[in-house]
């Protein structure tokens, strides 16, 4: 949430960081890498958690107990998933913390086009947007959105080539 939000009108949200995951299977075996930015102190003109924080009341973030509790965090997820795959009980908790949901975007990679973001596919990850026409009625057309040849740019609402 931004912290200069100041509780009335539509809620506004800032990035205060992000997740770059690669994944690759050959043989037998998966890879993944994960690579994660947070921004814990930085000043303006972006934010930090402990502008949110200071916001909120609360004590600042230290890294040195952030990033344990982060991995601890990751290692419980990732050991879940591995059991279970992207079962429903993992994909109800990951949109419910998903932003993206119903977010109109516009399609670099179609020519332009409007479209609403509704979800990812089951079984491959892909970004699943929904053709908008004229006054946003939904055309019938879905698009599934490979991130190696795409980048979802939140604030500008573009999925962009890479």
């Amino acid at each position: 949430m931004d912290p200069t939000w100041d509780g009335r009108g539509e809620k506004k949200y800032v990035k205060i960081g992000g997740i770059l995951a690669n994944s690759s299977y050959a043989g037998s075996d998966y890879t993944l890498v994960a690579g994660i930015g947070l921004n814990v102190a930085n000043a303006a003109p972006t934010t930090s958690l402990n502008a949110i924080a200071k916001n909120a009341r609360l004590p600042p973030f230290t890294l040195e107990k952030l990033l344990p509790r982060i991995l601890t965090c990751f290692e419980s997820v990732y050991r879940r998933f591995c059991r279970t795959g992207f079962d429903r009980t993992t994909e109800e908790t990951y949109y419910g913390r998903w932003l993206h949901t119903d977010q109109i975007v516009t399609l670099e990679t179609a020519g332009g086009v409007r479209a609403r973001i509704k979800g990812i596919t089951r079984d491959y990850g892909l970004l699943l947007a929904e053709e908008l026409g004229w006054e946003d009625r939904k055309t019938g057309k879905v698009w599934q959105l490979q991130s190696d040849s795409n980048s979802f740019d939140f604030f500008k609402g573009l999925v962009k080539r890479k």
